[in-house]
């Protein structure tokens, strides 16, 4: 069963929404079901990890950061140490 809602756009957002929805050939309804779609899929898997929206967004100097964490942990560990003596 549908359920109806009615929401309150800005004049700023539904212009935007609006072309956003010309662009893909969309109406803006379609657009927005889709939109809402999307978010409720990525919060259902957020709450498994709550990692999982920090993926893709650091950059490491090393590619292998998952797999020797413990080793790079120490490594830093011990030069701090060293640094306070």
């Amino acid at each position: 069963m549908a359920k109806t809602l009615t929401i309150q756009l800005s004049d700023e957002l539904e212009s935007k929404l609006t072309a956003q929805a010309k662009k893909l050939n969309l109406s803006l309804e379609d657009l927005i079901l889709q939109s809402l779609s999307q978010s409720a899929k990525q919060e259902n898997i957020s709450e498994f990890d709550p990692i999982l929206p920090l993926l893709g967004t650091l950059k490491f100097d090393n590619s292998d950061v998952g797999e020797n964490h413990d080793q790079y942990l120490q490594q830093t560990l011990q030069q701090e140490l060293k640094l306070g003596e």
